[in-house]
């Protein structure tokens, strides 16, 4: 707000009151009559003037009070505007954030199941190769069974990992929260399987060892 403009203006207001108060001195007192004098002409023009004088300094006074409150309307409509924006990317990155988080974990998780299968399936084919003959119908049946379950739960993991990885480049242009990173319909079975191809597995090495 410009306080020095609305203050100088203030001031000559006053001053030009004080002036034209000056000039309503009481009115002389005719000495011949007993009465009072009527005022000199000049008189009554100049409080007119100084009349007129005051009231254009009050609306000048006023308008320079309305415009120093429209500039600070729209300033602080425009800081309001700037705050709002500032908070809106403040959400927005945090949301980011922790979809990102979420997605990393769900990737980890992801990545520890096909490393844990790759493991598995790996050792069943060493020992497959050094105990060729120790199998038996029984044995193979189970080791076949295991890779099957293994190579579900590699399947599995692989389209959850698209999944993840689809909605992680989703969030750049929808908005989503951590609560939207819903898992793919296969992930909660790639546990499952992993740990029946395992088992399987380990019980044709039994057979083999067995036999």
């Amino acid at each position: 707000m410009d306080f020095g403009r609305i203050l100088r203006a203030a001031e000559t207001l006053a001053n030009f009151g004080q002036a034209a108060r000056q000039f309503h001195s009481p009115a002389s007192v005719d000495p011949e009559g007993g009465g009072e004098a009527a005022p000199p002409p000049d008189l009554t023009s100049g409080n007119r003037v100084f009349g007129q004088l005051e009231a254009r300094l009050a609306g000048v006074l006023v308008s320079a009070l309305k415009e120093a409150f429209d500039r600070d309307r729209v300033h602080l409509e425009m800081e309001r505007e700037q705050i709002e924006q500032e908070r809106k990317r403040s959400e927005d990155l945090m949301r980011l954030e922790l979809l990102r988080q979420a997605g990393e974990r769900e990737l980890v998780n992801l990545r520890s199941g096909v490393v844990i299968a790759l493991v598995v399936w790996m050792t069943s084919v060493l020992f497959m190769m050094v105990h060729r003959g120790g199998f038996g119908a029984a044995g193979l049946v189970l080791l076949a069974l295991g890779w099957a379950l293994l190579v579900g739960a590699l399947a599995a993991s692989f389209l959850a990992w698209r999944h993840v990885a689809g909605l992680l480049l989703c969030a750049a242009r929808e908005p989503l929260d951590a609560t939207a990173l819903e898992r793919h319909p296969l992930a909660p079975t790639i546990a499952a399987l992993i740990v029946l191809g395992l088992g399987c597995t380990a019980a044709s090495m039994l057979v083999a060892l067995a036999g």
